[in-house]
């Protein structure tokens, strides 16, 4: 027994040197890469921009004049105004003139109540003017450069390369470098 487990001992001393070299084979065979990492020095860093569009809204009113027609008069002013000039003119007039005083206070007094009631009306064009308020929202836009990435400029064993980041990267730039080995 103990010849079989040191035929197995030698055989294990002979074989592991080619089962080791066989697996490192492996290792590097279909397409396997080594990895490590350098850095390149930058040369050149221009930022690259967009314009970014700013919306605000903005509420604007103004007043416009705004003309009503008159369609219909009120007469009760001009009978109340009728009724009290005419007592007033009865009051002050006496014999003849208390008939004539009459009338004309009752004239007077129906204008008077008439101009009260219904206000002052242009008679060329009866309309009344008002003004009221407008107000209508309108967007104000405006735009803004910002700084969308970077164009580097870099320089790795003996050539210049140009890449766009996202950041500024500085003096340097770390680079990952991939290399098949030659078996």
């Amino acid at each position: 027994m103990k010849s079989i487990q040191s035929i197995l001992v030698i055989a294990l001393i002979i074989l592991a040197p080619t089962v080791m070299a066989d697996s490192k084979h492996k290792q590097y065979s279909h397409g396997a890469q080594i990895q490590h990492f350098d850095f390149a020095r930058v040369i050149r860093v221009k930022p690259i921009y967009r314009q970014v569009k700013h919306s605000n809204p903005v509420q604007e009113c103004w007043q416009e004049p705004v003309r009503h027609k008159r369609s219909h008069k009120s007469a009760d002013g001009i009978v109340a105004g009728g009724l009290i000039g005419g007592i007033v003119g009865h009051q002050i007039g006496s014999g003849r003139g208390r008939k004539l005083a009459t009338a004309v206070g009752a004239i007077l007094g129906a204008q008077i109540g008439h101009e009260a009631v219904n206000g002052h009306v242009n008679s060329s064009h009866g309309q009344h003017v008002e003004y009221m308020e407008h107000c209508e929202v309108q967007h104000q836009v405006s735009y803004e450069e910002v700084i969308d990435a970077y164009l580097v400029t870099y320089q790795y064993d003996g050539q210049r390369h140009n890449i766009e980041m996202p950041y500024h990267p500085g003096k340097r730039i770390k680079m990952r470098i991939q290399a098949t080995p030659v078996i």
